[in-house]
């Protein structure tokens, strides 16, 4: 866990010590279950599963409020925007065993961009662990207060309030003989590390290991932050460590919820040739990004009183992926004329890359930028920055 300025912080130890004596006081023992994953971001009782009437925890994940009965979290979030250095810079956390941290980049004018990562139960109630955008802190997801939970996956302070930019990711592998997508609960995890890191550069590593209709893939994923970016780069090696050959399809999409958590609400899609309104596929020719503008859908009579913020990936390489919007994670466009627009709760975006086929030993990667764009003063539409693409050393 890095701070700015801190280089210590004793009330972890005090946290382990009430944990220890609320349990022993509590008597959980025989009627509960104990997670403790080393964040020590509080103290939270949650209902238990598996036969135990309670679970204690040290630690509260998105998608576990539903269970959660009572606790009290650290202020993490006060004491990180107190420590702030006054120009652009980058603060984080990262438990290596767990595969689960954040990252704050400060960015001029009392702004910030937060991007939490493996934070968050699956929808089938599963772990992640590793370099997937999704979850927050324990003081923004107890509750059912949508407001708060705008500072989930990754999120933008204007100076005033937060917004929602991207939710939990939507990432799976697709093998040739099932459709079944493999998500990455299903991977193996393999650990995580730090590999570099000052005020200004972050990167983080983290490791897996999944079977694709028997063959079993090692799959390599590097987070590279700058401070005052909007944005992060994602790279992705997948290396066939099996004895023969194996296909799939990679995709990796959301339904972000962009502008404000829980609604889809004048989400419109928009890349580099302008506005997207209806369910369809972008043109790899002519666009290298895909993103959602709050902005509202003249397709369907929205108006335009949204927050007018705005998403992006870009992507990298001599391999142009399928990239498209629809109605729900997962549905995949066909070709030709756009009749259906963009509506409901759940739009989404996706890029698709396949099918790839790797031959034993064999290695493929992906690289994209993930972030936020701010309106263009002149125009009024998004304005994505400029991605530098340069590694740290």
């Amino acid at each position: 866990m890095n701070f700015p300025g801190l280089s210590s912080f004793p009330q972890k130890r005090i946290l382990l010590i009430l944990v220890l004596l609320a349990a022993c006081a509590a008597g959980l023992a025989a009627t509960g279950s104990f997670n403790f994953t080393g964040n020590c971001e509080g103290l939270f009782l949650l209902r238990g599963a598996d036969g135990k009437f309670f679970q204690l925890q040290d630690d509260l994940y998105l998608n576990e409020e539903q269970r959660y009965i009572a606790g009290f979290d650290l202020d993490w979030h006060g004491l990180l925007s107190s420590s702030a250095s006054p120009g652009p810079s980058l603060s984080y956390s990262w438990n290596e065993k767990t595969g689960t941290g954040y990252v704050r980049n400060y960015l001029p004018g009392n702004r910030q961009l937060f991007t939490s990562f493996s934070r968050f139960r699956d929808d089938a109630g599963k772990d992640v662990h590793g370099l997937f955008v999704g979850g927050g802190l324990p003081w923004t997801v107890r509750g059912d207060d949508l407001l708060k939970k705008n500072e989930t996956g990754m999120a933008y302070f204007d100076g005033n309030r937060w917004y929602h930019i991207w939710c939990n990711v939507n990432e799976a592998l697709f093998s040739f003989s099932s459709f079944t997508p493999l998500s990455p609960s299903s991977w193996e995890y393999l650990g995580s590390r730090v590999l570099h890191h000052n005020n200004t550069d972050l990167v983080i590593g983290s490791s897996h290991r999944a079977v694709i209709s028997g063959v079993p893939v090692r799959i390599d994923r590097y987070a590279q932050f700058r401070a005052g970016e909007a944005y992060f780069i994602l790279s992705v090696f997948l290396k066939n460590i099996g004895d023969r050959q194996v296909s799939f399809d990679y995709l990796y999409g959301d339904e972000p919820w962009l502008g404000n958590y829980g609604s889809s609400a004048g989400n419109v899609g928009w890349a580099a040739e302008g506005l997207h309104e209806y369910v369809g596929r972008l043109d790899a020719d002519r666009t290298s990004f895909i993103g959602f503008y709050d902005h509202g859908n003249d397709a369907i009579g929205e108006g335009h009183s949204f927050t007018e913020m705005a998403n992006f990936i870009e992507w990298f390489g001599a391999e142009k992926p399928l990239a498209y919007f629809s109605n729900g994670p997962y549905e995949r466009p066909g070709p030709g004329g756009r009749t259906v627009p963009i509506s409901g709760n759940t739009r989404y975006l996706g890029i698709l890359w396949g099918p790839e086929r790797l031959e034993p030993g064999g290695m493929i990667s992906y690289t994209m930028a993930i972030g936020m764009a701010l309106p263009d003063p002149e125009t009024g539409m998004p304005r994505k920055p400029e991605v530098d693409t340069t590694e740290f050393p």
